[in-house]
């Protein structure tokens, strides 16, 4: 494992480091043993990462925006209700081909993962007390990448005064072995998918 702390996320440096690179935002797309269109699609927007050496364009809308933008308010409310300090890192590479980015790393055991969604979806997180589910492989990867123990999942609205939601997760150990077994899978068909579209040509 290598942890770049001296990079900024969201630069040019950074997305460099995780060119070709199956990411924890991406882990339940990977995992998936169906055969999804997105699953596919993935596999080859990282082939051709790695044959270009240039990221692929991603999708991006007005609330994805918002949550970068109000990711660093969050984590200053995390440390001041806290009274700790959340150390930020670029990304942490497992390998040359799996790394995350997380939002933050807590002492030696710990990890934070923030989303600032919109008011509404923030509300149901809050009256079903838990995060979407289909974040469950991000913050799962998150533990088996670093090797940590928990992560604080917060869902974070600077509308809503009344409540900052955060929940500690911690490793579930059977998930994760399940989980890096379908990874793995899914790298090698990536390596498989290299290896054809470099195929010997004789003219």
């Amino acid at each position: 494992m290598k942890i770049y702390d001296d990079i900024i996320q969201g630069s040019d440096a950074w997305f460099a480091v995780r060119l070709g690179k199956v990411t924890g935002s991406r882990f339940g797309i990977a995992k998936s043993k169906k055969v999804v269109a997105g699953r596919k699609k993935y596999l080859y927007d990282l082939a051709n990462e790695r044959r270009n050496g240039k990221p692929t364009e991603s999708y991006s809308n007005a609330v994805m925006q918002r949550g970068i933008e109000i990711e660093p308010e969050g984590r200053d409310h995390y440390e001041k209700i806290n009274g700790l300090t959340v150390n930020q890192v670029g990304f942490i590479e497992y390998n040359e081909y799996i790394g995350v980015s997380p939002d933050g790393l807590v002492g030696d055991d710990g990890a934070i993962e923030i989303k600032a969604p919109n008011t509404t979806t923030h509300l149901e997180t809050i009256a079903l007390n838990r995060f979407d589910p289909k974040y469950k492989p991000q913050v799962q990867g998150l533990l088996w990448v670093t090797g940590r123990k928990w992560v604080d999942c917060i869902s974070y609205d600077p509308r809503d005064k009344q409540v900052f939601w955060c929940r500690r997760a911690y490793r579930d150990q059977p998930y994760i072995d399940e989980m890096q077994i379908s990874i793995y899978v899914f790298v090698e068909e990536l390596k498989e998918l290299m290896k054809k579209l470099t195929p010997d040509c004789p003219f």
